[in-house]
């Protein structure tokens, strides 16, 4: 009966041990989106809005999903525009995407790898425009979220 447990114990630590090793990858390294978006862009004009999803050191090559939602902050995120990103290698997916008017826009992947969903956002100033002009419309969007009677269900609670 000894002889059997030496060989049994040991053997289900190594069992442990492996499962632990290789579950840590999977859920300790956190998906990480990174948006690329063009410094200025003109009304009109074609950007490619890129999207590098890594997690640690790891280039992510098989997001299951990633999608860029584009909406102009003026009208609202219920005016969106969703667009399927292609992937392109490297860990990069993009979306090609021009802008009909000048504004301030936001700019957020919807990212579905590794049962993680991560969704960043970047706002992105589209024509010229004065800082006073894109400060106007920020305090707007502002008081607007503040305002919001969140039963709309999208928004949920600010807390």
């Amino acid at each position: 009966m000894k002889k059997l447990l030496l060989v049994v114990v040991p053997f289900l630590l190594l069992l442990v041990g492996c499962t632990s090793a290789s579950e840590e990858k999977t859920s300790l390294e956190v998906v990480e989106v990174e948006i690329t978006l063009p410094e200025q862009v003109e009304k009109e004009e074609e950007v490619v809005v890129k999207t590098l999803v890594t997690q640690g050191e790891e280039k992510v090559e098989d997001a299951k999903e990633v999608q860029i939602e584009i909406w102009n902050v003026e009208k609202g995120k219920e005016n969106s525009e969703l667009l399927d990103a292609e992937h392109v290698g490297d860990g990069v997916y993009e979306v090609k995407h021009s802008f009909g008017e000048k504004g301030v826009y936001r700019v957020q992947s919807h990212v579905t790898a590794r049962d993680m969903h991560v969704m960043p956002t970047k706002q992105l100033v589209v024509g010229d425009m004065s800082q006073e002009e894109i400060d106007a419309i920020m305090e707007n969007e502002a008081e607007e979220e503040n305002h919001d009677s969140g039963d709309d269900g999208e928004h949920g609670s600010h807390h």
